[in-house]
């Protein structure tokens, strides 16, 4: 029984790192579904070498173990070759990647917070500003 995983690059944990190379779980979700997009799908179609590697959307490490244990496990006797990030996610079950999505959300949230904050707030640092300059005035 032989079933070959063929992930491009494999991202996961909670930390980056250079050596070896390491992107954690919220920078490759973003990366993984923007990559899925199709300009960059067409994109590396259509590029050579190392820049159609890195074009190609990053896998999740849950994704690659999933996948591995479902080979380790299949009893049917065909194994599949997985060849990337969309067929190893399929084969394994995982649910398409939504970091660009949640750091969107994220950052829209925070936006609206800040908005509701500033409504407040800066009222008050422009009152506070102008009982300074009338009081300077007297």
């Amino acid at each position: 029984k032989l079933c070959l995983v063929k992930p491009t690059f494999i991202y996961g944990g909670s930390e980056f790192g250079l050596f070896p190379p390491r992107v954690n779980y919220e920078y490759g979700s973003a990366v993984e579904e923007l990559l899925f997009f199709p300009p960059f799908k067409a994109l590396a179609d259509i590029t050579p070498g190392l820049i159609k590697v890195a074009l190609r959307p990053p896998v999740c490490v849950d994704s690659v173990a999933a996948a591995c244990a479902k080979a380790a496990t299949d009893d049917s006797g065909v194994l599949p070759t997985l060849d990337g990030t969309e067929e190893i996610n399929g084969y394994s079950g995982q649910p398409k990647s939504t970091g660009l999505t949640d750091a969107l959300e994220w950052g829209k949230e925070k936006a609206i917070e800040f908005y509701d904050w500033a409504k407040v707030e800066v009222p008050k640092a422009v009152d506070a500003i102008q009982a300074k300059v009338d009081e300077t005035k007297k």
